[in-house]
């Protein structure tokens, strides 16, 4: 297994503890160019993860949420 793969596994791990500071720690000992591909992969493989344990709604719910959270973010502040 390379060394982003392995990363990967291990941010994605670390997450799911709630450890926020091993998940920075390890993406830190990354070259630069492959933190956002670490990152991405790390996503990936919790969102495969929920996919396996949660039911169809669940799922669904999830989806809204996350999407209301980016539309929020993005009309926080707007004067309309």
């Amino acid at each position: 297994m390379n060394e982003y793969l392995r990363t990967a596994a291990l941010v994605t791990a670390a997450a799911l503890r709630g450890d926020d500071i091993a998940v920075r720690l390890l993406l830190q000992t990354l070259p630069t160019e492959q933190v956002a591909a670490t990152a991405e992969g790390a996503v990936l493989a919790m969102a495969g993860l929920l996919r396996e344990v949660l039911d169809p709604q669940a799922i669904t719910r999830a989806v809204r949420e996350a999407q209301q959270l980016a539309h929020d973010a993005v009309t926080e502040g707007d004067p309309r």
